[in-house]
């Protein structure tokens, strides 16, 4: 009886709630059934009106507070196309058709004020529109990832949730640098210049085929026709330590010039600390490093395009970033005994170092378009260079128990390193809507040279002496040609298919001075990419996606330097590395443009990685990058987009997976294990004036399997507040950064039989004040144009 009663309020409960809710929703469309986009649908009742904006498939919903009789009327580009009366009694839906004659033909240029959603969900990838978020802005594009649904930044390294590392591209242009470059590239870049994220997990074959799991596209924000805007700012960061920045940005655009300037400066000291364990078979040896570090960025972005004529569109567009880095540490790696635990020994050093990486990069392009119908021939001519000079110095001596100095275990030296860098890169892609298929293929060839030169200085006898085996001088050059061709096409109203083809070769030298060793390379790669999706009706969707991919060894992999940090640590290279090569599949269900839930496998052939082999008979560890496995993996991913009410927003979703490390060498054994990731972003309208917003984000990294290594659980907590005052010009927002402290995960890993362990903390806890005012016309929009050598920066260190 109780179970029937329950059952009985529930459904009471459902009818009263639908006795009380209508709505009208359908699909705009003209008289050939084509979805009509962007048209505004107005219900009008008592003096007041109700209305809603048409998707991309000309779909809308509109709640009524009531039912009634509501006079009906759907706006195109300003001119009313259509006025009828509509009863309402509950949910009406169905489909309304405008005459075509009645809209406004030969569209140039549509302005949109519907605000986009804060998430799309597209065939291929996902689109945060960073613009319409609240912890988004005020930062940089490093704090815009932060927030960026699938996106991981750990230790300032971006990876997509449950995936590993990916290229991060800027306007379509991949950046081919280190981690630590890239992070430093994207703190120059104010987030209030980005207009969205697009997280592009299934790349399409006009993409260079670069990149583990799919490619993070920066889209930077345009410039409209006849107007011009200026945004300035400033913010304030404390950490451990203080540090700011301040940006500026200007976009002109009249008649056939459009012009765009920004600059961006900020600073930043930073205190980390590590704990590290080596559990060597007869003793334990643990090391404690505080770092104090300070980086000062700016960045630099100039473009200007020239309308020739209607058809041709031509520009040049600047990217420049310039960073000075400097760290200090004193490592103390105590030595003690397993059974009593009492402290053998200790290891003490002092370590100073600097590095100033440097980039420019030039871009030349074409837009030519051939018809009205959309085809259009485009070209990239580019250029990049970068340059980085390197510094360090130790110097330690090894104590006793009572910490006093042993003698004759003094150790210095000096490594000083200049890393230069040059690109050259032309590509073509020519895009072709048939009446039987949309068409695109093209082309691109690149030329990259890299020079390291190396001085190592040893200061151990007291006098300054050059190590003539370790200093060395190193020249890479690389080739790479693609060919690629790729075409889409709808079979009926519920089908969409497309499928492409992209081949690389690639060759390569590189030749030492010291060893007086050259190595070669030479290969040609097929990379296939093909989607299938079912649109069963309107709120359900069904697809199947499949790409090949590639990640190629970062240039520094390559160089078969040996540096040395202490006795006990050192550093090489590995000429010899491969490439890697990564099948990925991916089927997804996607229900309302709302809930997406995937389920994706991938494989990665002669994975490779930087990886500390420890010896256990010296205790000495070296650290090289190395093709160690093949692994495998399985996995889960499903989220939700909450926005039923206006004031909030919430993205929500996990991510969970299975992984199996097949090793290769006999220095690392195979393993597997699970690992999972759950998070939610919201972001909530605090007012009626839309002037006061309030933003949380939470992660949670449950302890699990990562490749080789075990990740102990990790919390992520970053809170933000956003007010708008003086006519929305200007914006004050004030974030806190990992509040819960919670990003100190332990993890582990065994080499060559040997247990280590490290827990590192970033100096990621702080809060953030930044202000910025915007002037001139804030609807703006210009030819925004990209770099198309950003295969290589990725790769450079």
């Amino acid at each position: 009886m109780t179970q029937k009663y329950i059952i009985s309020l529930l459904s009471l409960a459902g009818m009263s709630l639908s006795l009380n809710a209508q709505s009208i929703s359908g699909k705009v469309v003209d008289e050939k059934s084509q979805n009509i986009s962007y048209a505004e649908v107005v219900m009008s009742l008592d003096k007041k009106t109700y209305s809603a904006i048409t998707d991309e498939g000309g779909n809308f919903t509109i709640t009524l507070p009531k039912n009634d009789s509501y006079k009906m009327e759907i706006f195109l580009n300003g001119n009313n196309v259509f006025e009828n009366n509509i009863t309402i009694d509950g949910n009406v839906s169905k489909n309304y058709t405008i005459k075509s004659n009645d809209a406004v033909k030969d569209i140039q240029e549509v302005t949109i004020t519907q605000k986009k959603k804060l998430v799309e969900r597209k065939v291929d990838r996902l689109v945060f529109n960073v613009e319409n978020s609240v912890a988004a802005t005020g930062g940089n594009a490093l704090d815009a990832l932060k927030t960026t649904p699938l996106v991981r930044v750990q230790d300032e390294n971006v990876s997509i949730i449950g995936k590993g590392e990916v290229i991060v591209m800027i306007d379509d242009r991949i950046q081919r640098m280190s981690q630590d470059d890239l992070a430093s590239l994207l703190k120059s870049i104010p987030s209030d210049n980005i207009k969205s994220i697009e997280v592009i997990t299934t790349p399409p074959a006009k993409y260079d085929a670069e990149g583990d799991s799919g490619l993070i596209n920066i889209k930077l924000k345009k410039a409209k026709v006849n107007s011009w805007n200026a945004n300035i700012g400033g913010s304030y960061t404390q950490k451990t330590y203080a540090g700011g920045g301040m940006q500026g940005m200007f976009n002109y655009n009249h008649n056939k010039l459009s012009l765009q300037v920004s600059a961006n400066t900020n600073s930043q000291r930073l205190l980390t600390n590590s704990d590290s364990n080596i559990f060597y078979p007869n003793e334990l040896w643990s090391m404690n490093v505080k770092n104090k570090s300070k980086e000062n960025n700016l960045g630099l972005g100039l473009g200007a395009d020239y309308k020739i004529s209607d058809k041709w569109t031509s520009g040049l567009k600047y990217l420049g970033s310039f960073t000075e880095r400097t760290s200090s540490n004193s490592p103390l790696t105590t030595r003690s005994n397993y059974t009593t635990g009492a402290v053998n020994s200790y290891i003490a050093s002092d370590v100073d170092g600097n590095n100033k990486p440097n980039m420019n990069s030039i871009n030349w392009n074409n837009t030519i378009k051939l018809d009205s119908a959309g085809a259009k021939i485009t070209t990239d001519f580019d250029y990049f260079n970068y340059k980085k000079r390197d510094y360090r110095f130790f110097a330690g001596n090894e104590w006793d128990s009572q910490r006093n100095i042993i003698p004759e275990t003094f150790f210095s030296s000096t490594n000083t390193n200049v890393n230069r860098v040059e690109n050259y890169s032309g590509k073509v892609d020519v895009e072709l809507p048939l009446k039987w298929t949309s068409l695109s293929f093209g082309g691109k060839y690149n030329y990259t040279n890299t020079d390291n030169d190396l001085v190592v200085l040893d200061h151990q006898t007291g006098t300054t002496v050059l190590n003539t085996d370790q200093s060395n001088i190193f020249n890479y050059k690389e080739h790479n040609e693609a060919l690629y061709v790729s075409a889409s096409k709808k079979l009926g109203e519920k089908w969409e298919t497309q499928a492409g083809l992209r081949m690389e070769a690639t060759q390569t030298t590189g030749y030492s001075e010291n060893m007086n060793q050259t190595n070669k390379n030479n290969y040609v790669k097929l990379f296939p990419t093909a989607y299938v999706t079912y649109n069963q009706n309107d709120k359900n969707s069904f697809s199947l996606n499949y790409s090949r991919r590639i990640r190629r060894p970062n240039f520094d992999y390559l160089n078969p330097f040996v540096i040395r940090t202490s006795p006990y640590y050192y550093y090489e290279g590995n000429p010899f590395l491969k490439p890697s090569i990564i099948d990925n599949l991916e089927f997804s269900y996607i229900r309302n443009q709302k809930f997406v839930s995937s389920v994706y496998y991938s494989q990665v052939s002669n994975f490779s990685q930087e990886f500390s082999i420890l010896d256990k008979d010296t205790n000495i560890t070296k650290s090289t990058p190395l093709n160690y496995a093949n692994t495998y993996q399985i996995g889960i991913s499903s989220y939700y987009n909450f926005n039923k009410w206006s004031w909030w927003n919430s993205f929500t979703g996990f991510n969970a997976n299975y992984q199996n490390v097949k090793s290769k060498t006999d220095l690392i054994g195979s393993i597997d294990g699970y690992n999972a990731y759950i998070y939610s972003n919201n972001d909530f309208t605090l007012n009626k004036s839309k002037t006061a917003f309030f933003s949380v984000n939470y992660g949670l990294q449950l302890p699990g399997r990562y490749q080789v290594f075990h990740i102990s659980t990790m919390n992520i907590l970053d809170v933000s507040v956003k007010f708008l005052f003086l006519e929305k010009n200007l914006t004050l927002i004030i974030t806190g950064q990992d509040l819960l402290n919670g990003q100190r995960p332990l993890i582990s890993y065994k080499s060559n039989g040997v247990e280590t362990n490290v827990r590192s903390y970033e100096d990621s806890r702080g809060f953030r004040i930044s202000l910025s005012y915007k002037f001139g016309n804030n609807n703006i929009k210009s030819e925004q144009r990209n770099f198309g050598n950003e295969d290589e920066r990725n790769r450079v260190n």
